[in-house]
């Protein structure tokens, strides 16, 4: 690397036109993968109300997602150390839309729960592969880019549950509804594959070569570490990963309660069956606007403060639909929370992937498990106290998870905004 060329520059010597393709392709399956559940999401009512579920069994039904996760989850790491993330990424979303498709058509408990089983399953293994690619693209680009990749996956979810509401209020069956999005993520997420968009080769090899030619210019920022700092002893590792698992958890939190409780929750406040997916649309909506920033935030202040302030925010969101409980108050409230969430997830993902000594991918796995660990309760415990004392529970249960952002911000490494500078 030539010293004489300004850092900048050195930067954009390295975008060429493979790379540049790598991006899009991970924006691809991101958006395909916020797409698919978000079109569900909006029918849930007709689900509930085609089945007869209580909200008890409809939050049992949600906790198969967890469960598939928790089961499934820990091979992310295998399997990308045999197929690649890029393979990984894009299949795992087609398996997706095949579980969708059979959630749409279930006709029982047991069928709706065995395919939610499948999706959430296949979702924490391309979770962790997309942010594998994802990393992998950044520490070759430069600079920090992961919080724009789940912009896409953010902007996914808006359209997705726009165009679920859109297909509820047409009463278009669920059945041909989630067949047509079947054939929709098929093309957007193996299309970039098939192509060669990707970046060429296996992960490990990736790693190291993408890490050692970046590392020295922006370590603070893009979620890299000098090769030269310190390794933790390896139960260190592991107990700051489980902490970190927690707080990603918590950071999930707000996104649960949009995306599985607040079409309910509108409902029963009085949206019309075409306003249900607004909940999720407003958090998710504020959300791409804060990821679209967010690197830019990051580098500015600090991952710890990110994640103070933003525990604050979903926190005062949740407080404010509590409070007000009418539709416009969940709106508000859902849209808040959303700026205060909305680079968390990235930003923990970035932490577990700067763990040293782990094999490529092992540090999202974990972190991506312990969070589906720490969420399994929360669906079937949130239904069976809705069942007693209204749907203000997910409300609740979404400000804990900001409580606990507030509560454990230290446990993120400091960066230095005058070391990425120098």
């Amino acid at each position: 690397m030539r010293p004489d060329i300004p850092l900048s520059n050195r930067l954009h010597l390295r975008r060429d036109p493979e790379l540049i393709r790598a991006r899009v392709a991970v924006y691809l399956v991101f958006l395909a993968n916020g797409l698919g559940f978000a079109n569900l999401v909006p029918r849930f009512p007709q689900i509930v109300a085609r089945l007869d579920l209580s909200k008890a069994a409809f939050g049992q039904a949600v906790a198969a997602v967890s469960v598939g996760a928790l089961v499934a989850g820990l091979a992310a790491s295998w399997l990308i150390s045999r197929l690649t993330s890029a393979r990984v990424a894009s299949l795992g979303v087609l398996v997706i839309a095949l579980g969708l498709l059979g959630a749409g058509m279930a006709r029982s408990w047991i069928a709706l729960a065995a395919c939610l089983l499948v999706v959430g399953g296949t979702d924490a293994i391309v979770d962790v592969a997309q942010n594998a690619h994802g990393l992998r693209v950044q520490r070759r680009w430069g600079a920090s880019i992961v919080t724009s990749f789940h912009a896409a996956w953010s902007l996914g979810t808006v359209l997705g549950a726009t165009m679920g509401q859109a297909m509820a209020g047409a009463g278009v069956a669920v059945g041909t509804h989630m067949a047509l999005i079947a054939v929709m993520l098929l093309i957007i997420s193996v299309g970039p594959l098939l192509a060669g968009w990707f970046l060429s080769g296996r992960d490990s090899g990736g790693r190291a070569s993408d890490q050692a030619g970046v590392s020295e210019v922006c370590a603070p920022s893009c979620g890299t570490s000098p090769t030269t700092s310190p390794r933790r002893p390896l139960p260190v590792t592991f107990l700051v990963l489980g902490i970190v698992g927690l707080l990603c958890a918590s950071a999930m939190f707000p996104e649960d309660v949009a995306m599985n409780w607040s079409s309910l929750l509108l409902s029963e406040q009085g949206a019309a069956v075409g306003h249900v997916g607004l909940g999720l649309v407003a958090l998710q909506g504020t959300m791409i606007v804060g990821r679209l920033v967010g690197d830019r935030i990051i580098d500015a202040v600090g991952q710890r403060a990110v994640i103070a302030w933003g525990g604050a925010l979903v926190t005062l969101g949740m407080g404010v639909a509590l409070l007000l409980s009418s539709v416009p108050g969940t709106l508000i409230g859902m849209a808040v929370s959303g700026v205060g969430c909305a680079v968390a997830v990235p930003v923990i993902y970035s932490a577990a992937d700067d763990v040293e000594g782990l094999p490529p991918g092992l540090g999202l796995t974990i972190v991506s498990w312990l969070a589906r660990l720490a969420g399994l309760l929360a669906p079937p415990v949130v239904g069976w106290l809705a069942d007693d004392h209204g749907l203000w529970v997910a409300l609740a249960y979404g400000m804990l998870g900001g409580l606990v952002m507030v509560a454990g911000w230290p446990i993120l490494r400091r960066r230095s905004v005058k070391a990425k500078a120098a």
